[in-house]
C-alpha cells in the first residue's frame, strides 16, 4: 500500500520484552504513523503481515537462534514493498548486527532505546526508499562493507553497465521491480534479471545490501540530512 499524504505511515512491530513493545507501540501512534500490528515473535509476525499490509516493519533480532535474521529474510523475499528495519539491544555488537541484517535485506539498524522522534524520522525515511542506521554505524559502514566485500569474485559497481547502474540506481532509491520496470520502460522481466545480476556483480546477498553499497558509492541521490547513508544521531 502507497499512503497519500492524509494517510498515516502503516507500521508492523515484532519485538519480544512486552516492556518495550508497550513503550515502542506509544511511539508508533503520533498521529502520522499507525501501528497496524504487532507480534512477539517472528513466527506470529511471519502468520500475520499480510493481513496487516503495513509499509514498515520494526522487527526485534534479539529472538532466539537467530530467528530475527531469518525472518528478515523471509519478509524481504515475501513482501519485497516491505520496508523493514531491525532494532536490537546489544550495543558492543551494533556494527556487525547492522551488517548481518543489512544483509538479510534489512533497509536499516536502530538501537531499541533510540529517541522516539528518531524512531519515527527512521520509519519515514526508509518508506521514501532510504537506510537508517544506529549511531557510529554510520560512520564505520564503508570499511565494513569493504571487509565483507573482500572475497574473490567479488566486483565493485565499475563492474556493472551502463543499464546495471540505471536499475541500481533506482534500487538505491527504494523502487521495486515494477516502478523501475515503468521508470526505464522495461518489462518486469527483464528488471528481475538485471537486478539479479547487479547483486550477483556486487557480491549482495539482498536488496538491502545492494542499496547500502550504491549509496555508498554515491548512488540514488543524497537524503534530506545531505548524506546518502543517514547514521543516527549521537
Amino acid at each position: 500500500m502507497t499512503p497519500t499524504p492524509t494517510e498515516p505511515l502503516r507500521v508492523f512491530l515484532v519485538e519480544g520484552n512486552p516492556l518495550i513493545r508497550i513503550g515502542l507501540g506509544a511511539v508508533l501512534s503520533d498521529g502520522a504513523v499507525r501501528l497496524v500490528g504487532e507480534a512477539a515473535d517472528a513466527d506470529a509476525c511471519l502468520e500475520r503481515v499480510g493481513d496487516a499490509d503495513p509499509d514498515v516493519m520494526l522487527l526485534d533480532l534479539d529472538g532466539p537462534r537467530g530467528s530475527g535474521l531469518a525472518a528478515v529474510r523471509s519478509l524481504v523475499r515475501r513482501f519485497p514493498e516491505v520496508g523493514v528495519v531491525a532494532t536490537g539491544s546489544a550495543r558492543s555488537e551494533e556494527s556487525e548486527l547492522a551488517l548481518a541484517a543489512l544483509s538479510a535485506g534489512a533497509r536499516g539498524f536502530l538501537l531499541k532505546d533510540s529517541e522516539p522522534a528518531l524512531i519515527l524520522d527512521a520509519i519515514r525515511l526508509v518508506r521514501g526508499g532510504g537506510v537508517v542506521l544506529s549511531p557510529g554505524v554510520g560512520d564505520v559502514l564503508p570499511t565494513l562493507l569493504a571487509a565483507a566485500a573482500d572475497v574473490p569474485g567479488r566486483c565493485t559497481l565499475s563492474g556493472l553497465t551502463a543499464r546495471e547502474h540505471d536499475v541500481l540506481r533506482l534500487v538505491a532509491h527504494g523502487y521495486d521491480n515494477r516502478r523501475i520496470a515503468r521508470e526505464l520502460s522495461l518489462s518486469d522481466k527483464t528488471v528481475r534479471n538485471y537486478v539479479s545480476a547487479v547483486l550477483s556483480k556486487l557480491g549482495a546477498g539482498s536488496r538491502g545490501e545492494a542499496i547500502v553499497a550504491a549509496r555508498v558509492a554515491g548512488l540514488g541521490g543524497a537524503s534530506r540530512w545531505g548524506k546518502p547513508v543517514r547514521p543516527a544521531p549521537r
